[in-house]
């Protein structure tokens, strides 16, 4: 059987493209990645140290406002007594009257507060006892209705209650100044190894990132210089064979249309040449036997007899051959009454193969090169059969599907390879070749001893 020629050779595959190594990528990364964590490690270690040093300072803080305060509420509840026993004007007893709550509120202040130091504790319980010493002494002095003097017995137990009560505020407001100095120092401390922490994972992070950059960039350039060598390389191949490709289907394209042509000359010249001169003859013989006397004739009756016979056959071959070259149902009726009249035209049978039709009623009426390469077709691929296939079943079919027009000859043959080189499969290359002018593709099913199934499939939207 015929068979599709042999394609021109495509570019080799293009080679594979160099990759980063892969240890390395991830070497870099996961070093990156562990750097990054350690860099979020401090950071966070950074953030609760600060906040840590902030609420011990601000503890700190309003203990010194506590003592202050404490000291400032004492002085001004004595000073307060003091005028009022001067004076004897109650409005100076008030900041004494409005003071002994906010004394135990500031005493209970400083009791409730978080002292790390049991000795401070004590001291601040002590404080609250001269405290209410002292208190006390002030109720007397008002209730006495004199201040006390040194001569008195109760005058200096009073100062030195009260420069107690300063020395052991002042004390605890030392040793509270003290922690909020050594939390400021090591405050301080922390952040300076932190920020040169920081400035040495950082550095270390950016550096391996840098590296990687450089190594992607390094592999992209590389690859992009590759593909664009690839690029150029397919592109040059790609245009040449295109060209030739180009070259090879206008030629027969060519030579399919000028075969074309050819035939439908040739079939001009028999219908109208031949077939007149058949039929003349014809008619001329014709006019003999009917001029010839009867006693004349009778000698002659046998090879007027043949001669009128020759005639009829020399004008059925005619037809035939005209039909074979220019089928006139093809134009006149469409590709369906044409492909439908295939059988009666002697392309199969010899082997006793019975051809089974599936066309549809109609089609839009189609192109005249279009109908005439899918009649063509058709008749190439049933000549097959009848030459080569020995099938004892053979199958035409002509549908729409979707956008495309499919046409399938299929047989129950000797089948062949349809890889295999040949110098008589020229028919299967003219197939190929007319569908590919239609835009459409050729399918060959073969194998040996399988058949064969020959499908042309040609798009029908554009033919609308």
């Amino acid at each position: 059987m015929d068979s599709m020629p042999e394609p021109l050779p495509l570019p080799p595959a293009p080679s594979r493209l160099p990759r980063p190594r892969a240890g390395l990528l991830i070497a870099v990364l996961l070093l990156s990645f562990v750097l990054g964590l350690a860099w979020l490690v401090a950071g966070q270690w950074q953030t609760e140290s600060s906040r840590a040093a902030l609420e011990d300072l601000r503890a700190r803080s309003v203990r010194l406002h506590h003592l202050d305060t404490l000291l400032l509420q004492m002085l001004d509840a004595e000073s307060s007594v003091r005028g009022y026993l001067l004076t004897r004007n109650p409005v100076y007893l008030r900041p004494y009257q409005e003071g002994q709550v906010g004394l135990e509120a500031t005493l209970g202040a400083l009791r409730a507060d978080a002292w790390t130091d049991e000795g401070q504790r004590e001291t601040v319980d002590h404080l609250a006892l001269l405290i209410d010493m002292r208190w006390s002494l002030l109720t007397q002095a008002i209730e006495r209705g004199v201040p006390p003097t040194a001569v008195q017995p109760d005058g200096g137990t009073g100062k030195q209650v009260t420069d107690d009560i300063r020395a052991r505020i002042l004390t605890l407001r030392a040793a509270t100044q003290a922690e909020i100095d050594a939390t400021q120092d090591g405050a301080f401390a922390r952040f300076a190894d932190a920020r040169t922490m920081n400035r040495v994972l950082g550095a270390s992070v950016l550096a391996l990132l840098l590296v990687l950059v450089v190594v992607l960039y390094r592999q992209d350039r590389l690859r992009e210089r590759m593909a664009q060598l690839l690029h150029s390389e397919n592109e040059r191949l790609h245009t040449e064979v295109a060209h030739r490709t180009q070259e090879l289907s206008s030629l027969a394209s060519y030579l399919t249309n000028a075969r074309e042509a050819e035939k439908a000359r040739l079939a001009r010249e028999l219908h109208d040449e031949l077939g007149a001169l058949l039929t003349a003859a014809k008619l001329d013989a014709g006019w003999i036997v009917r001029k010839l006397p009867a006693d004349s004739l009778a000698p002659l009756r046998g090879r007027f007899d043949r001669l009128l016979d020759t005639l009829n056959q020399g004008i059925a071959l005619k037809r035939k051959v005209v039909a074979d070259l220019r089928p006139p149902l093809l134009s006149e009726l469409g590709l369906v009454e044409a492909l439908r009249a295939l059988p009666n035209s002697g392309d199969i049978g010899e082997h006793g193969g019975a051809l089974e039709i599936d066309l549809p009623e109609s089609l839009p009426e189609l192109p005249p090169p279009t109908a005439l390469a899918l009649y063509r077709i058709a008749q190439e691929a049933l000549t097959n059969v009848r030459r080569y296939a020995q099938a004892t079943r053979v199958r035409l079919r002509l549908r729409i599907e979707g956008d495309e027009l499919e046409l399938t000859v299929e047989d129950n043959g000797v089948g062949f390879d349809p890889a295999a080189r040949g110098d008589d499969r020229h028919g299967l290359a003219g197939m190929a070749h007319r569908v590919q002018m239609l835009a459409g593709r050729l399918d060959i099913d073969s194998a040996p001893g399988q058949g064969t199934r020959i499908t042309a499939r040609v798009p029908f939207a554009r033919m609308h």
